[in-house]
């Protein structure tokens, strides 16, 4: 009996036991599930801030939480210590548009299809990131710093408020990468935005350029790293972030805000030859740092080892925010690294470069990447140990075969998956006036027609480097305004390689900016014959005719060629402004028209066609196209002019006033705006407004003719100074005003000089005046 009960309590615990057990994993798994924490635990029903903080230009290796003891980054490692930083961060290609545009959507270049700076814009179809916020109703603005980021690009899509406002005219010369502004104004307008908004739930995006070139870091920076003004910059930056934090922390925002710090690209720094970054898909110009900075101290100073890229920064975010993923996104989330490390799906990095392919008809490069070996593919295949070869100097393609087949199958198939579906880029679609600036930069007509690569054997970029080197030599020598020493140096890079076409464009551009329009057209042509049709070649050439006053000659000249090309609406956009210079108006609407059809989105043909209507006195049907223009790009050059002259007409000088000082703001150069905001003064008889603003436009523009006329008469009036006001109407009239204008100049002659006793110049200059005056009428 005994034993029969021992064998019933054996038999028990063996059915027992096993349950018992696995009760017990079971809640020991659950303990310990809940004891890791999920971030959805840590942030429970709180809805947090989020600030974006994208630095241009920085390289991992050089900021001192990832390893660089030579240069003091305080408020980054403060970041690194109050989150998860991931150490092999890789862009996905070294170019700040298009490196953005897949942090901002998620998405690969592959897919997204933006793959150089200028000329390429963010596919609107593409739910951005802050379009994910701005549905959930947060505040959302950027703060960009420089060019290549203005809203016209398009990651503007949904920002309330988007901070370029990029005053192209007071550069003497422009391009993509020097039109910027520094660190300390970019901080002052976070601050001052946050003013308003910190007890509102907002999403941030702020982009520091400094450590861009040209590397100028302030002091005391520049005494502090001597020799060394790239780390200078980097050291500043990291001083204006912390006024930022400072900030943040005097609102108590770090309480209830979650920081992502990120970065571009990189920068070469000589390394491989390449002075800069775009040109190689080598680690200086790729690697970069990204920090997820959280309140939460359980997930403080945490480092992963993983190899990431920029795309995951999206999901990651939106899954902080408890927000939706949109389906494009092929990016994935990097909460999972946030409370261990382990292996992700996607255990390796693509990233890319079409800059030679573009610009000098080299072959793209692209690179995969895992934690050891990395592929560069490109037309002499490389293959690196990044352990044992950081540097990556020792090329294993030939020595390791079977690695590199296996990481080519990998990057082939990566290729495959990530341009399924991909997005077809028009850059026609771009804004007239935009195409225009950028034609004059240089950054889309020295592209490279792909067709005429086809079936071509293309150039390596490593064996192009020093031609490469040359050329943005040359164009910095332009800059500093060398333009004869660069174009000695373009000379050279042609002799040598005369199948860049970048080299010509660029020549034809430097010549342009010195207003040696014949030999901008000489090089300009150049291109042409190597690229015929070029819609950006014949913007070039056009606008050289045009500001040689030869409109005939450019009118001929797009005759000539526009049957040869797709229908382009840049092209009729250029042919409405020759008519409308011609004072051809119906011509001109028949041309604004046609760039309308052709371009929907054309804010600048709206406010041109919108401006014909204004010098025809249709005020009505001006407005309505002057509206079109204001919803599409409300800060558009002559648009608010246009405005203003409206309310002038109809007697409304307030309203008018206030359009010409909005002008103003949008287009400092336009000293029509500044004459007619002083004749509103001498309307409402507020002398000391007009001759300030008359002096403003002989600052912008002296020879314009009436200012001269003008300033004289305000001392006429006043009965002084009648030395200078006869000095001043002198020079009026030596500018050779119109002639409608010019019996003006020699009634204030006549007038002056019977103020100072002289009677007989008086009256000849009456009579000179009264013979002018009766020729205008004569020629009505």
């Amino acid at each position: 009996m005994k034993n029969d009960r021992k064998r019933k309590k054996r038999a028990l615990l063996k059915i027992v036991l096993p349950i018992v057990f696995s009760l017990v994993a079971l809640i020991s798994f659950l303990l310990f599930r809940q004891g890791k924490t999920s971030f959805s635990s840590l942030i429970g029903k709180r809805e947090f801030n989020f600030i974006l903080i994208t630095v241009d230009t920085l390289r991992a290796d050089r900021i001192h939480c990832y390893g660089f003891p030579g240069v003091e980054t305080p408020t980054i490692d403060l970041f690194a210590s109050r989150g998860v930083k991931f150490e092999k961060c890789i862009a996905e290609t070294p170019l700040t548009l298009p490196s953005h545009t897949c942090l901002m959507t998620g998405t690969h270049p592959t897919f997204h299809g933006v793959r150089d700076n200028g000329g390429f814009l963010v596919p609107p179809q593409l739910t951005t990131l802050a379009e994910s916020f701005k549905q959930k109703e947060y505040q959302t603005a950027a703060f960009v710093a420089a060019y290549v980021l203005d809203s016209k690009w398009g990651l503007n899509q949904g920002f309330d408020y988007y901070f370029d406002k990029f005053d192209l005219s007071k550069y003497k010369s422009i391009s993509l990468g020097n039109v910027q502004r520094r660190g300390d104004e970019v901080i002052d307008e976070v601050l001052n935005w946050l003013d308003k908004h910190h007890k509102e739930k907002f999403f941030t995006w702020v982009h520091l350029f400094d450590p861009h070139t040209p590397y100028e870091p302030p002091s005391p920076y520049k005494e502090q790293y001597p020799n060394q003004p790239y780390i200078g910059e980097i050291a500043y930056t990291d001083s204006q972030l912390g006024r930022l934090w400072r900030y943040m922390e005097e609102h108590n925002l770090q309480e209830n805000t979650i920081l992502i710090f990120a970065s571009d690209h990189g920068e070469s720094l000589g390394e491989h030859r390449e002075s800069t970054h775009g040109f190689f898909v080598y680690q200086a110009g790729i690697h970069v740092p990204l920090i997820f900075v959280t309140p939460f101290e359980k997930i403080h100073g945490k480092s992963r080892s993983n190899v990431v890229s920029l795309v995951n920064v999206m999901p990651t975010v939106l899954e902080m925010a408890n927000l939706p993923v949109p389906t494009q996104v092929q990016g994935k989330s990097l909460l999972p690294l946030f409370f261990e490390e382990k292996e992700l799906e996607m255990d390796f990095a693509y990233s890319e470069t079409f800059y030679p392919r573009f610009h000098y008809g080299w072959s793209e490069l692209k690179t995969i990447q895992e934690k050891r070996l990395k592929l560069i593919i490109a037309p002499q295949l490389e293959l690196y140990d990044l352990i044992d070869d950081p540097a990556e100097m020792k090329n294993m393609a030939f020595t390791h075969p079977a690695e590199t087949r296996r990481l080519m199958r990998k990057a082939e198939q990566f290729l495959e998956m990530a341009s399924k579906g991909a997005i077809e880029i028009d850059y026609r679609n771009l804004d007239e006036e935009a195409r225009e600036k950028l034609s004059a930069l240089g950054y889309i007509g020295s592209f490279v027609d792909s067709s005429s690569l086809a079936g071509r054997k293309l150039g390596d970029p490593k064996e192009k480097i020093e031609i490469f080197n040359k050329l943005s030599r040359a164009k910095e020598m332009g800059l500093e305004g060398d333009v004869e020493k660069a174009v000695r140096m373009i000379d050279k890079i042609i002799k040598d390689d005369p199948d860049v076409i970048d080299a010509y464009f660029t020549r034809g551009n430097l010549y342009f900016k010195e207003r040696r329009f014949k030999e901008a057209l000489e090089s300009f042509f150049k291109v042409l014959d190597k690229k015929p049709g070029d819609a950006f070649t014949i913007i070039n050439i056009s606008n050289s005719y045009i500001a040689m006053g030869d409109f005939n000659e450019a009118e001929k000249f797009i005759s000539s060629v526009i049957n040869t090309i797709p229908p382009d609406s840049q092209i009729y956009f250029i042919l409405g402004n020759i008519k409308n210079a011609k004072k051809e108006y119906e011509e001109a609407i028949k041309y604004y028209e046609e760039c309308i059809r052709l371009n929907q989105s054309s804010a600048s043909a709206y406010s041109e066609l919108g401006g014909v209507y204004v010098t025809q006195g249709n005020f009505d049907r001006a407005e309505e196209y002057l509206e079109k223009a204001l919803e599409l790009n409300p800060s558009l050059r002559n648009l608010h002019f246009y405005w203003a002259q409206i309310h002038e007409e109809r007697g409304d000088l307030h309203k008018a006033a206030e359009e010409y000082r909005v002008e103003m703001e949008n287009n400092p150069s336009n000293f029509r705006a500044v004459f007619n905001l002083s004749r509103i003064y001498r309307i409402t008889g507020d002398v000391e407004n007009e001759e300030k603003f008359l002096k403003k436009t002989i600052d912008i523009n002296p020879g314009f003719p009436l200012t001269y006329f003008y300033l004289a008469r305000i001392y006429l009036n006043m009965g002084q100074d009648f030395e200078r006001a006869v000095e001043l109407v002198k020079k009026g009239i030596e500018l050779k005003p119109k002639k409608e204008d010019l019996p003006l100049g020699y009634f204030l002659l006549a007038d002056l000089y019977n103020r100072l006793g002289d009677n007989w110049k008086a009256e000849e200059y009456a009579r000179k005046g009264r013979e002018l005056a009766q020729e205008a009428r004569g020629k009505r």
